[in-house]
């Protein structure tokens, strides 16, 4: 990167800043609809919640001005869409007889946090969103403020567990995750982002739950029937000590490469070219047919957890992902099917269009140095089931997002115990 750029970025950090001061103004507001999203029914309507759209309109006059400073409530449209686990999503929109007056959006996304991680961030994750629009990898940024941001809304849907699999899109997945690690971002460069929000999130989870508290594992899966948060922070221990012998280069990393992050944006006509599709991605026509698969600009989202890392953690996230559905309608809402993490040969593809992007030309290399890449990246398979289950564990006690946290925290850490030995290989090759 450019002195200019580095500049520029250290520039957008400073506007963040005060940006996020400038906003404590609302902080009062803001922190009153907290409370009300942590008691609404996930059904309700929110445009029936008065306080609610009081303090989106709120929101939205300061940050965005013009025709919403101006618009009256019963002209604000809000409405909630399914997303991430850790967050909550609105649509806001004006009518049709307020439209903008200047060039603010007439649609924007209200994102709601209930994780602390991310609230210890602000700053961190507003100079990452704002790098990334500015690359066109991601959304615009309109207000940053404690808690929660106002973002562009891209017209667009989440890829399905089944799509991220499907080579074509496989391969613009790591076309556009080669672009994220080249990025140079002016944030803290020690890969030590996993080990120490484990080890803030399993100092809140002690504090919720008795230290020898016992969480059931499914046995037959793993050999371990339960775990304390003792053994936990053990287990953490031997996690650092391993992690620490990897070779995996340190690049900025997403660090939560999964379907509902990674949007395919609505085609701009409707005359769409389609590329040359197998007959199982045919088949989904009638879900594609709204939006444009031959169009590579997948925009990546939901960068709450992103850090520098090292790069075999997101590449191993991402392909555990594979097998890890979340649109599912019944409790616990989501479905792990371990045979569908890829194979070795779908790896083998992931990482030959995953280099052909970051510029490794020489074709009689790739798969090579792509077989290197996934002999990088399966030693950190555990690692992820590790901080996931973790991560689940805790969202039972933090999170209103209606989802089986402590279903899935412990299938996590089931599939942890059961690929364990592949971190330890590790220090087999030391």
């Amino acid at each position: 990167m450019s002195s200019r750029k580095v500049s520029r970025a250290h520039y957008d950090e400073d506007e963040l800043i005060s940006a996020a001061n400038m906003s404590l103004v609302a902080e009062g507001h803001f922190r009153g609809m907290k409370e009300l999203l942590s008691t609404m029914d996930l059904d309700t309507d929110a445009n029936t919640i008065p306080e609610l759209k009081e303090r989106a309109h709120m929101l939205c006059a300061r940050f965005l001005g013009g025709a919403w400073k101006t618009v009256p409530l019963e002209h604000l449209r809000i409405s909630r869409i399914k997303g991430g686990m850790s967050n909550m999503l609105f649509l806001c929109r004006l009518s049709e007889v307020y439209p903008p007056i200047r060039n603010e959006p007439n649609k924007v996304l209200l994102r709601v946090y209930f994780n602390p991680e991310t609230e210890s961030h602000l700053v961190a994750e507003s100079v990452i969103f704002t790098l990334l629009s500015e690359r066109h990898l991601g959304p615009k940024l309109y207000g940053i403020f404690s808690g929660g941001r106002l973002e562009e809304y891209i017209p667009s849907r989440p890829l399905s567990c089944h799509e991220i699999s499907l080579p074509h899109m496989s391969a613009k997945i790591a076309k556009r995750v080669a672009k994220v690690h080249q990025l140079e971002v002016p944030i803290w460069k020690e890969p030590d982002y996993l080990c120490e929000a484990l080890q803030r999130w399993l100092k809140q989870l002690t504090l919720t739950v008795a230290a020898e508290h016992r969480f059931d594992l499914p046995e037959e899966e793993c050999g371990v029937a339960s775990v304390n948060c003792l053994d936990l922070a053990k287990e953490l221990e031997f996690l650092r000590a391993h992690i620490s012998l990897s070779k995996s280069p340190v690049t900025f990393c997403h660090n939560d490469l999964q379907e509902g992050n990674i949007l395919l944006p609505k085609a701009s006509s409707g005359n769409i070219r389609m590329p040359s599709l197998s007959d199982e991605t045919q088949a989904l026509g009638n879900s594609l047919s709204a939006f444009n698969p031959a169009d590579p600009r997948l925009v990546l989202i939901d960068f709450e957890y992103a850090s520098y890392n090292y790069r075999a953690f997101d590449f191993a996230n991402h392909f555990v992902e594979w097998s890890i559905d979340y649109d599912i309608d019944e409790a616990p809402f989501y479905k792990i099917q371990t045979e569908h993490f890829p194979e070795h040969d779908m790896m083998l593809e992931f990482f030959v269009n995953y280099l052909r992007e970051q510029g490794h030309t020489r074709e009689n290399e790739l798969y090579k140095k792509s077989e290197e890449l996934v002999q990088e990246t399966l030693p950190f398979v555990p690692v992820s089931h590790f901080f996931w289950g973790v991560w689940g564990l805790l969202q039972v006690e933090l999170s209103p997002v209606g989802f089986g946290f402590a279903e899935y925290g412990r299938d996590r850490l089931s599939l942890y115990f059961k690929h364990k030995q592949l971190l330890k290989n590790l220090a087999l090759q030391h």
